[in-house]
């Protein structure tokens, strides 16, 4: 791990915490370091060893920096080696979804309330009984920048990692072809039904959450209250999308990819559709995310150059619009994988509808991807209240 030690500096009040957690039980502290963002301890009892990462901020962790702490866990040639992440202010829903699906032996996660630590996994809490206040949903569309980038993929995934974390969600298909209400449908199912999919819930005395696709004119928000999360599958012909919808989003996504041909043409149908969208709604966040993603060593070098020249392509909008970026890949991307590449092929099949969140191997990187990206996007948009608007 690092090298940087600083075992003589004076411990807080936190840190005698995790080590009173700990000496008890036969843990001994062998080294201690910081950084900008945290103080990690080195924990010894044995052959074991705990790696306790503390978080400096006093803010939520997210599934993209859990996902980085585990994987430099996995990392070290020590097999005998487990994390334990502590926060002063909990864990975002997305981060708790992950690490719960991936049922990790290697991680334990601690957060500070009230003057105390409070183990939040593997030992779960309870669901709280108190009901929020109502909110409107959130509305996410989903846009496309050329055909073939995964816009579909993406609204029906996002959807699925929401569901994950406990909303119910509706697809709304406003792309001509069709492509979610074929993909959710079961075979034999009428053509006028309502396909839907249970996504089961992590904890086994909670509900699963339930994921529709409607077409437009049958959404309203009055007959879904449960509903908390709106995304749409937004048609590639702008003026077919209706303006009523696009100006209740609150974020609008694009995938795009690191094309080296397409990247200068796929910025310029950015610019024009965000331009576009942006003379409707003044308020939405509008975000353009990598797709299909190449996350191995010998790309890195090639994606930083890519990266680069998208970013400069986009340099001139982003300057006019403080409410559009790239999201950055080491936040959110949408890595390749034969999982989201083969999806829908049931319908071949005739199997069930199904999402790509299989795992391999003990992990799932399409649903790791996809709950970082649900992460990001709620980390980056105040929800309005409840209105008494006209609905769509």
């Amino acid at each position: 791990m690092k090298e940087t030690k600083h075992a003589s500096e004076p411990k807080s009040t936190l840190i005698a915490q995790v080590l009173a957690l700990f000496e008890p039980i036969g843990y001994d502290l062998i080294e201690q370091w910081e950084d900008a963002r945290s103080i990690n301890l080195t924990l010894h009892r044995k052959a074991k060893h705990i790696w306790v990462r503390v978080r400096k901020k006093d803010e939520k962790v997210s599934a993209e920096q859990l996902d980085k702490f585990l994987l430099a866990i996995e990392q070290q040639e020590d097999r005998a080696l487990s994390g334990c992440f502590v926060s002063l202010a909990g864990f975002t829903k997305a981060a708790l979804t992950q690490v719960q699906r991936d049922a990790s032996e290697r991680l334990m996660l601690l957060s500070h309330h009230k003057g105390k630590l409070e183990s939040v996994y593997p030992y779960q809490q309870q669901p709280s009984s108190v009901e929020k206040p109502k909110q409107r949903p959130l509305y996410i569309g989903v846009f496309t920048a050329k055909g073939g980038v995964g816009k579909t993929t993406i609204a029906g995934h996002l959807a699925g990692a929401f569901a994950l974390m406990g909303e119910s969600v509706v697809l709304l298909d406003c792309d001509p072809d069709k492509n979610l209400r074929k993909l959710f449908s079961q075979d034999g199912q009428a053509s006028d039904a309502q396909p839907t999919m249970l996504v089961p819930a992590v904890n086994r005395h909670e509900a699963g959450a339930l994921i529709r696709v409607l077409d437009p004119e049958q959404w309203r928000e009055s007959k879904f209250p449960e509903v908390g999360i709106v995304i749409v599958d937004c048609s590639p012909v702008m003026s077919e999308n209706s303006a009523k919808l696009v100006k209740r989003f609150d974020i609008c996504v694009m995938p795009t990819t690191l094309n080296p041909l397409g990247i200068a043409k796929h910025a310029d149908v950015m610019t024009r559709t965000f331009a576009h969208i942006r003379a409707l709604n003044q308020t939405a966040q509008l975000m353009a995310v990598i797709n299909n993603y190449d996350a191995s060593k010998d790309a890195q070098k090639r994606n930083d150059v890519l990266l680069a020249y998208l970013q400069s392509s986009l340099a001139d909008y982003f300057k006019t619009d403080h409410n559009a970026q790239l999201i950055p890949p080491d936040k959110a991307k949408i890595r390749h994988s034969n999982a989201l590449q083969y999806w829908g092929y049931h319908i071949i099949e005739k199997s069930a509808p199904q999402l790509a969140f299989k795992e391999t191997a003990g992990r799932s990187y399409p649903r790791s991807d996809f709950l970082q990206l649900a992460d990001y996007l709620e980390a980056h948009v105040t929800l309005m209240p409840m209105i008494s608007a006209a609905e769509v």
